[in-house]
């Protein structure tokens, strides 16, 4: 499985939390489809990114520790 950014992790929990207001469907699935919604958007060449100002500096430290 590929690894996907805190950005990308922030944008699927807001889908599935819309998913979940419109569908009545098992925690699991609702994570399914959100997580095959951002992969689509990937795979078609959209970037998930938001300014760095919305990243906490602990978020930040803690990615900038796990680049080479």
């Amino acid at each position: 499985m590929t690894r996907i950014g805190i950005v990308t992790e922030a944008a699927i929990d807001v889908l599935a939390a819309r998913l979940s207001q419109e569908l009545r469907l098992e925690r699991e699935e609702i994570y399914r489809i959100a997580r095959a919604q951002a992969e689509d958007l990937r795979r078609e060449g959209w970037r998930i990114t938001v300014p760095v100002e919305a990243v906490p500096a602990a978020v930040r430290r803690i990615k900038a520790g796990r680049t080479p």
